[in-house]
């Protein structure tokens, strides 16, 4: 009856959609002939098992660097166009209570392992070149993937150390790496430079699994990773799945002195941005934009798009007004930046599309965190959960996605760091913060800087429909989306501040309070109700007593300048440890 497996899922997909229109998601009973249908349909389904076990669908999995909440159209902006972006997001499911880590290298530990950074020594602050601290030793994403059968590709920011090459991303679960090992480099040389003592050390930093890749120098960071990736998929063999994690250098800055950087073309189309570095930031924005929609239209292209899982994350939140790496990216209208725990440094930019999701085209406010995307991902890929770490403190949220299901979260441990004694939690509506990050000096608002720098452009949801990505969504859906129900999805992701006339009450951390917030009510943290739910304070206090239970201490952080130095290694940023000169290689 079916020529291939994924012609038995697309039918069991079609029928199921017609179903929830029917019957209703959560249960909500809609015609009186759904349960028959629903009777039909299972049936049909045991007697052609192969529409439910179905190929092992593609996973391509990507990162951006810092972007700012307020820097994508589908959260209300209308600052930065980003058409592909929300194209997808529109089609797929947007994330709107999607949590990570405050700053890059917790993040990514966390995502890699499906762990919280506590159990790992990882909450506190991100690795700087030569140092010694690396991810711990244990099973990471890409390698239940491998186990799965699947060809395992990382391109771009590993950050997750590099001072021996068995903890270099080849070695830890990817078959190949085209990218580079620190936080950040320059987006045309590839050289990323760091200050100790006063001293600045420079070194190239992009390989091509483990080799320097001198070539590629003066080609802008983003097409190259974009180019790499298509090829990646131009050339994979379809009878193996893909999992292709592209985790970009934008959106975040550079090096001092030249923090920003896009072709000048794509910054001149931007002329509405008064502010020269707001402008610089958006062409970037605009740039990463673009590399979703040729991504998307490269999987068409191979025929591949159908039967795979595209989700995109922040890792954190924008650094606004951050000394280190200021970026001008906006979380507005969200409270605090990168590096804080307030919602504008933990709350991401995030969404999952896929022709696979029943119950597509919508936001969903569930919790979720980043520890979550290796279970749910290895669920997608029809992988056992039991065979995952049972330490594991992500959930699968497969089914949720699909279905359009409860979320089984319902808490979130947003960190612990002993050493700045400051926490976070979220339970249920609840969100409680203890102590403080950065001396509280990052504690308030600052999206509101960028607007004043902004010519109010009207959103163009006409863009969005005829971006690459809308163009192919429509060949592929069943169901399109309209630029009408663009709006509407749009305007349900978009979060506000209270209403100024409001009553609120103030609380600053930094000064010894203890703050709660209702979130779904108050995302934007202005008005705290510790006074008046005391009880609920007591329980997630204890909560976080019981999460302290499971900290590991903080891996020290251990610069090795004089003997990582890149001078000693062809002036590249190289493992060090086992290697003495430039002669040192990536061992067979």
């Amino acid at each position: 009856m079916y020529k291939t497996s994924q012609d038995a899922r697309r039918w069991f997909s079609w029928s199921v959609a017609i179903l929830f229109e029917m019957v209703g998601p959560r249960g909500h009973h809609g015609t009186p002939w759904g349960a028959p249908f629903l009777f039909w349909t299972v049936i049909h389904a045991a007697a052609y098992p192969g529409c439910l076990a179905a190929d092992a669908p593609n996973i391509v999995f990507i990162i951006a660097d810092d972007l700012g909440w307020n820097d994508v159209g589908f959260h209300g902006s209308n600052q930065i166009p980003t058409p592909n972006i929300d194209a997808l997001a529109y089609n797929g499911i947007i994330l709107n209570s999607h949590y990570a880590q405050s700053t890059s290298s917790p993040s990514r530990a966390a995502l890699f392992t499906g762990k919280y950074a506590i159990k790992l020594g990882m909450q506190g602050s991100s690795f700087l070149p030569g140092e010694k601290r690396s991810l711990p030793e244990g099973k990471l994403m890409p390698e239940y993937f491998k186990d799965l059968g699947y060809s395992t590709y990382l391109v771009g920011k590993w950050h997750l150390g590099y001072s021996r090459w068995n903890e270099t991303p080849t070695f830890r679960g990817f078959d190949h790496h085209y990218g580079f090992y620190n936080g950040h480099t320059s987006y045309y040389d590839y050289v990323g430079t760091k200050t100790y003592d006063g001293i600045d050390y420079n070194g190239f930093d992009l390989r091509r699994d483990g080799v320097p890749s001198f070539e590629d120098a003066g080609h802008y960071a983003t097409d190259t990773f974009t180019e790499y990736s298509v090829k990646v998929i131009e050339e994979h063999d379809t009878s193996k799945p893909l999992f292709l994690m592209i985790a970009h250098l934008a959106v975040h800055a550079g090096n001092t002195g030249k923090l920003l950087e896009a072709p000048q073309d794509e910054i001149d189309k931007l002329r509405h941005i008064e502010d020269a570095n707001r402008r610089t930031y958006a062409a970037m924005v605009t740039k990463l934009d673009e590399s979703v929609g040729t991504l998307v239209e490269a999987l068409e292209n191979k025929k591949m798009l159908q039967n795979t899982v595209i989700a995109f994350i922040s890792d954190n939140g924008a650094p606004t007004v951050a000394p280190h790496f200021k970026n001008w990216g906006s979380n507005y209208p969200l409270r605090g930046l990168k590096n804080t725990l307030f919602e504008g440094g933990i709350r991401s930019v995030a969404f999952i599309y896929s022709p696979l999701l029943i119950q597509s085209g919508r936001v969903t406010k569930d919790l979720m965190h980043i520890t979550d995307w290796l279970p749910t991902l290895y669920s997608a890929a029809n992988g056992d959960i039991a065979n995952l770490d049972p330490e594991m403190d992500g959930i699968d949220q497969w089914p949720s996605l699909v279905y359009d299901l409860p979320s089984p979260r319902n808490d979130i441990l947003l960190n612990i760091n002993e050493k700045t004694r400051n926490a976070a939690l979220r339970f249920y509506n609840w969100k409680l913060i203890v102590g403080t990050s950065m001396n509280g000096t990052y504690n308030e608002y600052y999206g509101e800087a960028v607007l004043d720098v902004i010519s109010e452009v009207p959103y163009n949801t006409s863009a969005v429909f005829n971006s690459k990505a809308g163009r192919v969504i429509r060949q592929v859906s069943y169901t399109p989306l309209t630029e009408t129900e663009y709006e509407q999805l749009r305007a349900e992701a978009t979060v506000t501040r209270l209403d100024p006339k409001a009553k609120k009450n103030p609380c600053d951390p930094a000064s010894g309070d203890v703050c709660l917030y209702d979130i779904p009510k108050d995302p934007c943290e202005e008005n705290d109700l510790a006074k008046y739910f005391p009880s609920v304070v007591r329980r997630m206090k204890r909560a976080l007593v019981e999460y302290r239970k499971t900290l590991v201490p903080q891996l020290e952080e251990a610069v090795d300048i004089e003997n990582s130095s890149p001078k000693l290694f062809g002036f590249t940023w190289n493992p060090w440890l086992e290697c003495s000169n430039a002669a040192c290689t990536i061992p067979v």
